[in-house]
């Protein structure tokens, strides 16, 4: 029995690691293209703002119910 718990939270600690990687190279690369939108494109900081705010909601709701949410 000590096994199976064993494996299971080894598992779960290498995919948090997985997953907490992933996560940051996508918010370094959200820096990244804002920055370029910012500097070369010359978007407007209000127009990333409220892009930024759409696509929040969203976004929030795939990471929260990736696992098929509520699992306590």
């Amino acid at each position: 029995m000590d096994t199976i718990s064993t494996v299971e939270s080894t598992h779960h600690a290498k995919s948090t690691n997985f997953s907490s990687r992933k996560i940051l190279g996508i918010c370094l690369g959200v820096i990244v293209l804002a920055v370029v939108a910012l500097t070369v494109f010359k978007v407007p900081l209000g127009t990333l703002f409220f892009a930024g705010v759409l696509l929040l909601c969203p976004l929030l709701h795939v990471f929260m119910m990736r696992d098929g949410g509520h699992k306590h």
